[in-house]
């Protein structure tokens, strides 16, 4: 019998995971968070946002032997560009200069001198997007004392050694004006999920993006609430402030 190949082996892997964690319910959400990526007609996605006030507070985390962590600028991007695939190279080279151009910063984890995993941290705001920046956008805005946590990379022989957790309470550790932080998780990413909270994370709210050929729309629902509420502008903003948050309409992207 001929092997399957590797990427098509871990897909199969992936969807054996959700049919443990959920059975065919999750199978289908995952199918349909697929379509948010490939561009199919209909699709929806379920994107957690979760909150995190006082580093003061984080539990120190013990240190991996071999591993370290620092900021990194623009000098540094090829190494950093190095763990993602040669498909994508060129678009996150363009999207990780925009980052450094408009004043974000990221942290690097590095084992042997050689670049393992990042985290990205947005101040002032953060814009969730499923499409690339095109269309399925919400805008964050954030307060002075806040920042957004995303964008993270872990390589795949690296990982489940607890550097998500590390790289981003090494952000929090390097400022002490910031007390209030962001992430925002797919529901489907159980891992993310357990390693956000056990850093302290606590559910927000949940953003429903639901998809038909070229209309968008966008749900909200708090954590603990059932209800869903839709969203009546096409180009929504929410202001978070710790655990509070509102939502504002706007017009235009």
């Amino acid at each position: 019998m001929k092997i399957l190949p590797r990427a098509l082996r871990a897909k199969l892997e992936r969807f054996r995971v959700h049919y443990r964690e959920g059975g065919s319910r999750r199978i289908l959400k995952m199918l349909a968070y697929y379509g948010s990526t490939t561009g199919f007609g209909a699709w929806l996605a379920d994107m957690r946002i979760l909150c995190l006030s006082g580093a003061a507070a984080l539990q120190p985390l013990e240190p991996l032997a071999g591993y370290t962590f620092r900021f990194a600028g623009e000098a540094v991007l090829p190494a950093i560009l190095a763990c993602v695939s040669t498909v994508e190279r060129a678009y996150f080279d363009r999207l990780f200069h925009n980052f450094l151009r408009d004043g974000r910063r990221c942290v690097i984890a590095l084992f042997e001198a050689r670049v393992v995993g990042y985290l990205w941290a947005f101040t002032g705001e953060y814009v969730i997007t499923l499409d690339d920046y095109r269309r399925r956008n919400v805008t964050v805005r954030l307060p002075a004392n806040a920042a957004f946590i995303g964008n993270a990379f872990i390589a795949s022989p690296h990982r489940s050694r607890g550097l998500y957790q590390r790289l981003t309470q090494y952000f929090m550790k390097q400022d002490p004006t910031f007390t209030n932080f962001y992430v925002l998780v797919s529901d489907l990413n159980t891992s993310s999920l357990a390693a956000s909270h056990k850093l302290g994370f606590r559910e927000l709210m949940t953003l429903r993006f639901v998809g038909l050929f070229s209309h968008t729309q966008l749900y909200i629902r708090e954590t603990d609430v059932r209800r869903w509420r839709r969203f009546p502008a096409p180009w929504p903003s929410l202001k978070l402030d710790g655990m509070q948050w509102q939502s504002v309409s706007t017009t235009q992207p």
